[in-house]
């Protein structure tokens, strides 16, 4: 029975481990897209794109060791809590991983049409996002319930930072004329990088789940 018991804390340990491996890159992604974007490094952007097939098979091995753990060892309570949410946020991550690819997809057009003084009003937005995968990830780690509270919260910030953001750009956009694709694509990265924001708090409400047994989702 001992011999079970190990094994069975080894495989939910190493779950764990495997989400936030997976929750590490999709950050690094994030990162690397918009430092792309902001450096006018195309190439940087080019590996984003290219590396996303790794985040993807993360997903898949995720979702094969919560299955697993399921079938073997027919998990309870809060272990059973614990599997599932796993498995949910890993799809978010690897959502998250997406609009990374978005992100670095629209930033080479833009690098390619040339240069955009306008990149620089992204910036604070990708500052608040990038905080909020980073904080999400740590709740999960740690498996703090007030922390994943607190990301929720900060969700309403980066929501404040985009909406101000559509606005300017919407109006340069309708002063620029005709040459208004770079501003569009800038547009789409900035929807973006609210949908990873909203894609934390999906994190968040499943570390929630997990300590709590309550689904906030929709509250």
């Amino acid at each position: 029975m001992a011999h079970i018991l190990k094994n069975y804390d080894d495989d939910l340990s190493a779950l764990k481990d495997s989400v936030v491996e997976m929750g590490t890159n999709a950050l690094a992604a994030i990162e690397k897209s918009m430092n792309g974007l902001t450096n006018g490094d195309r190439d940087l952007c080019l590996d984003v794109i290219e590396e996303d097939e790794a985040i993807d098979q993360q997903e898949k091995r995720i979702d094969e060791q919560g299955m697993g753990i399921l079938l073997r060892f027919n998990p309870v309570a809060t272990d059973l809590r614990q599997v599932l949410s796993s498995i949910n946020i890993c799809r978010s991550l690897e959502r998250i991983g997406d609009h990374a690819v978005t992100i670095a997809k629209r930033s080479r057009k833009i690098i390619r049409a040339g240069v955009l003084d306008e990149v620089r009003l992204v910036e604070p937005l990708f500052v608040e996002a990038r905080k909020i995968v980073s904080v999400a990830l740590t709740a999960y780690s740690d498996v703090d319930e007030t922390m994943a509270l607190a990301v929720i919260e900060m969700d309403h910030k980066v929501d404040k930072i985009h909406k101000g953001l559509g606005k300017v750009l919407s109006q340069k956009i309708s002063e620029a004329g005709q040459d208004t694709e770079s501003l569009l694509n800038l547009i789409f990265i900035a929807r973006s990088l609210e949908r990873i924001g909203d894609l934390a708090v999906n994190i968040a409400e499943d570390v929630v789940f997990v300590t709590s047994a309550e689904d906030i989702r929709h509250t």
